[in-house]
């Protein structure tokens, strides 16, 4: 036996690395009577830092708290010492996000064992007054097809006090609940929808809410954009109700239990307690996106958290074909199949996304009654929203192709303005009138061509976090609303005066 697999760690053997996160590096350990253990380690750097000492502390008063065969229960910590760790039990196996990686998304049956194994897992551990905070695929193990839950490393207990600064969040973007990101009020129910889409993940093989840069993802995660239709029609109806946008909307995890005992995929659709989609929860094509999703490949998962024992040969390394966007599923006149979309316009009323456009009226209107100062202040609106995407955008670029485009865009919104001009002058309208109609012109190419792709993701990134709520954006459709229409009418009657 080699030197390393003689280290000791208090009354523990080492034996070898299986896993490493963030946080620290997970061994494989022999305890005094040569049983298999998980041992979890801070990495130096971070046993040093007060407030990572503090999580550790944090994960493993939250896991002595839950009780359920479906939770991963902690057998030992030492939190004091020069080398803070946490012994939990040995789980052989592969984590769920690399068995759907590996052999495709579950059956049927498969995906109900696990919808309903992890809603155990949740009710055991909202019981304990625990928010977990972090579940998604990478944190579920199979077990004989049993799934189990782990890693509690960024949970936290119920009106304890948050580890992380205001204005930031910790976890995986596309499994996190809309409260996370917007830096709200977080409450068990953020559980509820990252189970939700845990079991999506699962019965497609797909993420929920797209693939893209950091920002889709978040915006729509927000906007309540999963991709719900691509799901197996008789779990659209579970998956809705746990993907809400609004945290009160979502059942309980006992009532999402209940549900998930209901679902047959020999039968109805949907589970019997399930309503029909919200239209808070949208699915991935109902209307037109101004983030156009971005094609990215999914670097090579974890090691295993767990492998195979000692004894056996290790598997071999799999690597995962790149995850790429998938194609826009065709547009259709429902949402999901059976269940019409309501006749009323009220989702798109109520949507940032209307409130840009009401916003994009009122600058050109305002633009055509000022032609020179608003003309201006429309550029250097766009301006700011294109240096802003580069500096804070993900897929940035060189600032050489950041600034080259900048300049065709305005030459383009430029050749469109001059374009208007020299028509409205030919039909004979008088030429100041002509110029201020132009300008207008000017200004809304600077938002709906093309070439403004940059600056449209900006704006409608910003507007989703500026107005993080469906009531947000109805107060801000109440007040824009008669503003635009005024404008609007101010504009017309100059411009055909």
């Amino acid at each position: 036996m080699s030197a390393q697999t003689q280290e000791h760690l208090g009354p523990y053997r080492l034996v070898r690395k299986i896993g490493e996160g963030g946080m620290g590096v997970v061994h494989l350990g022999l305890d005094g009577a040569d049983r298999q253990v998980a041992v979890k380690v801070l990495h130096p750097h971070v046993a040093a830092d007060l407030k990572a000492r503090d999580r550790l502390v944090r994960e493993v008063e939250t896991m002595r708290r839950v009780r359920s065969p479906y939770v991963a229960e902690v057998i030992d910590a030492e939190l004091v010492g020069g080398r803070p760790y946490v012994v939990t039990r040995f789980v052989p196996g592969r984590t769920l996000e690399e068995t759907v990686l590996a052999s495709g998304a579950l059956e049927a049956r498969a995906v109900i064992k696990l919808a309903q194994g992890l809603c155990q897992a949740l009710v055991a551990i909202h019981a304990a007054g625990v928010i977990h905070r972090d579940l998604k695929p990478s944190n579920v193990m199979l077990v004989d097809g049993q799934p189990l839950v782990i890693d509690f490393g960024i949970a936290h207990l119920v009106n304890a006090t948050r580890l992380t600064q205001s204005g930031m969040f910790v976890g995986t973007p596309g499994y996190l609940a809309p409260e996370i990101i917007r830096a709200s009020q977080i409450t068990q129910a953020a559980d509820v929808h990252a189970l939700a889409s845990t079991v999506f993940f699962a019965a497609t093989g797909l993420p929920p809410f797209g693939t893209g840069t950091f920002e889709t993802v978040c915006f729509n995660i927000m906007e309540g954009r999963a991709r719900i239709d691509q799901a197996p029609a008789w779990l659209r109806g579970w998956l809705s109700r746990a993907l809400q946008v609004d945290p009160a909307a979502r059942p309980g995890a006992e009532e999402l239990l209940r549900m998930a005992r209901a679902l047959d995929p020999d039968g109805e659709p949907r589970p019997s307690g399930a309503k029909p989609l919200s239209d808070r929860t949208l699915t991935m094509d109902t209307f037109s996106d101004l983030l156009p999703p971005v094609a990215y490949s999914k670097a090579a998962p974890p090691p295993p958290y767990v492998p195979a024992p000692v004894t056996a040969a290790p598997p071999p390394p799999y690597v995962p074909a790149p995850v790429t966007a998938a194609p826009p599923a065709p547009r259709t006149d429902q949402r999901v199949a059976g269940h019409p979309p309501p006749a009323d316009p009220q989702p798109f009323l109520h949507s940032s996304r209307f409130v840009g456009m009401l916003l994009l009226v009122t600058l050109v209107a305002l633009t055509i009654v000022t032609p020179v100062v608003m003309g201006t202040m429309a550029a250097a609106l766009s301006l700011a929203l294109r240096v802003g995407a580069y500096h804070f955008g993900e897929n940035r670029g060189t600032l050489f192709r950041a600034a080259l485009l900048t300049v065709g865009h305005v030459l383009l919104t430029l050749a469109c303005g001059i374009l208007v001009s020299i028509l409205l002058n030919a039909a004979g309208m008088h030429a100041d009138h002509a110029a201020s109609l132009a300008a207008g012109a000017f200004t809304l190419g600077l938002f709906v061509l093309p070439s403004a792709g940059v600056a449209r993701e900006a704006a409608t990134r910003t507007l989703a976090r500026v107005l993080p709520g469906r009531s947000a954006a109805m107060v801000a459709f109440a007040v824009m609303g008669p503003i635009s229409v005024i404008s609007l009418i101010v504009a017309l009657g100059q411009g055909f005066q």
